[in-house]
């Protein structure tokens, strides 16, 4: 269907970086050690099964739509820093609700307009949640330096 394809080919987008944000998370569950591990693990675990999931939802909507979806991957990005990797996750979920919110902006079939209006949503929660994250991890990174800090003027 001709009047689909700018829609497809961002949502052939869309499945790459949800394929590639499946992988990425999946090697930052690998790599995490010691109370990162323990703190984290999950997390990434279940990111993966669902961006995994996402490029499932939408290679099924693009053959709806008389596409092709494509099985293209993206740049891994790996660290062995919990602080990276979220850096790195958080800058896939941003990417995510760009593509998603352009989609948005070409689609015309009403009924895909309101899967992506809600998965914008969803992608939005992750970035949220990354952030907050971030937050966290850098606040107690800042703590424990000023802990040091102190610390060494009390010698």
């Amino acid at each position: 269907m001709p009047e689909h394809d700018e829609l497809i080919s961002v949502l052939n987008e869309a499945v790459a970086l949800e394929y590639t944000a499946a992988i990425q998370y999946n090697q930052h569950s690998m790599l995490l050690t010691g109370r990162d591990r323990r703190l984290f693990e999950d997390m990434f675990k279940e990111h993966s099964r669902e961006s995994l999931d996402h490029a499932k939802i939408w290679g099924d909507r693009i053959v709806y739509l008389g596409g092709v979806p494509k099985a293209e991957i993206g740049r891994i990005q790996q660290s062995t820093n919990l602080t990276e990797m979220l850096e790195m996750d958080w800058e896939v979920e941003k990417k995510a609700v760009e593509i998603y919110s352009r989609a948005r902006k070409v689609c015309k079939h009403e009924a895909t307009g309101y899967m992506l209006e809600n998965h914008i949503l969803d992608e939005d929660k992750d970035v949220e949640e990354l952030q907050k994250l971030l937050g966290k991890v850098r606040i107690a990174e800042n703590a424990a330096s000023a802990e040091k800090k102190v610390a060494g003027a009390r010698r």
